[in-house]
């Protein structure tokens, strides 16, 4: 199988376009400039964008958190997406490691994501990358509106 060339790049303010169409691609909603800039402008989010030449084919979302119980924040992998016809060439490897190297310039003492049991291609793409599954199986999450 060929192996497309991609680029990851951190989008800043100044991308707010591009994030927006990162966003509407892989979620189905349609931000604002405003809710975009404000998210952007906040140091503690990280939106990465892979690229293949100039098309859009992965992001990764993620947050930098503060701890109560320590002096080093962590880092939440919140969503890392792939379009389908690029997946199983290392874009989602290379979303989460540049992910990680920000958390680590950051002093992250950690990162962390979810998925559920039932997404074997997650599973097997965070055990790639060095995840280490630290949850029993009956971890329930609860949702708020």
């Amino acid at each position: 199988m060929d192996t497309a060339q991609f680029s990851i790049t951190r989008l800043t303010i100044d991308q707010w376009e591009k994030a927006r169409a990162s966003i509407m691609l892989f979620w189905d909603t349609t931000p604002s400039h405003e809710t975009i800039a404000k998210f952007l402008s906040n140091p503690q989010n990280i939106l990465l964008s892979a690229e293949v030449g100039e098309v859009l084919a992965g992001q990764a979302i993620a947050y930098m958190l503060e701890r109560w119980d320590r002096d080093e924040p962590m880092l939440f992998l919140y969503s890392i997406d792939v379009e389908e016809a690029y997946r199983h060439q290392g874009i989602g490897t290379a979303l989460i490691k540049a992910a990680r190297s920000l958390g680590q310039a950051e002093s992250c003492s950690e990162a962390f994501v979810f998925t559920n049991e039932s997404n074997l291609a997650a599973k097997q793409l965070y055990q790639s990358t060095g995840g280490k599954r630290s949850s029993p199986d009956d971890i329930v999450m609860f949702e708020y509106d």
